[in-house]
């Protein structure tokens, strides 16, 4: 099962690369979006609106999934990010990794890490 579960979240990139709302679909109403302790807002928000919201500080906001990595219920995706600041006009990139946890088909919870090697620790494949 857990490479169906790699196969819904490779989905969930796709549905955003294709500006489909079919990722909504995959996920749980309630989705737990887990931001790190170093992030602006830390903390957990809920639902799939938790997606679209930090988006708007940025003109552009690309997310380039590198590998997705099978973890059981669970899935990492290390990712190359690039960004355009919106009121600065400055452009960034980055590497993020991110733990996503799967449950009856669906995405339940959503953990992003500034550091890939965070997210593969997270998901207990690395000390």
């Amino acid at each position: 099962m857990s490479q169906e579960n790699v196969e819904i979240v490779r989905s969930i990139y796709r549905a955003w690369e294709e500006h489909s709302h079919r990722w909504r679909e995959l996920m749980d109403s309630n989705i737990a979006y887990v931001n790190p302790d170093d992030a602006v807002e830390a903390g957990t928000i809920y639902g799939p609106d938790s997606f679209t919201k930090w988006r708007s500080g940025y003109e552009r906001f690309d997310i380039t999934p590198r590998e997705f990595i099978d973890a059981g219920d669970e899935v990492v995706v290390i990712a190359a990010v690039r960004a355009l600041g919106q009121a600065s006009g400055m452009e960034t990139q980055w590497d993020q990794g991110y733990v996503w946890t799967i449950q009856d088909g669906i995405a339940v919870r959503f953990r992003w890490f500034n550091d890939s090697g965070k997210a593969l620790e997270a998901a207990g494949l690395r000390e």
